[in-house]
Order: C-alpha cells, then sequence, then structure tokens
C-alpha cells in the first residue's frame, strides 16, 4: 500500500512510495514549502487518513 504525503493547501502530492520514511524528511527535501503553491509545509501540522482501496 503507497504513502502519499498531499499539501493541505492546493492538494498537490508532495510524496508518494511505498517506504515508510519521517515527514520531516520529506518536507525538509522539499525546502520546507509546496512546490505547487509554495505553502510553508510543517511536520507538527498534519493529519493522518487511512483509505480503502
Amino acid at each position: 500500500m503507497p504513502l502519499e504525503i498531499v499539501c493541505g493547501g492546493c492538494g498537490k502530492v508532495v510524496y508518494t512510495g511505498f517506504e515508510l520514511r519521517s515527514p520531516k524528511d520529506i518536507i525538509r527535501a522539499n525546502d520546507n514549502k509546496c512546490s505547487e503553491c509554495g505553502k510553508s509545509l510543517s511536520a507538527n501540522e498534519f493529519t493522518i487518513e487511512v483509505k480503502k482501496i
């Protein structure tokens, strides 16, 4: 099952993959902002949503 990290501002997928990675590492790799809308991303402000597909 893939893991996705999505921007809360515009809905752009910031990360997708099968490897469980730290949100802090993923956000840091993206200069702490969404490349689509420029919204600041924070590892302290996120929600987890599980969807059955």
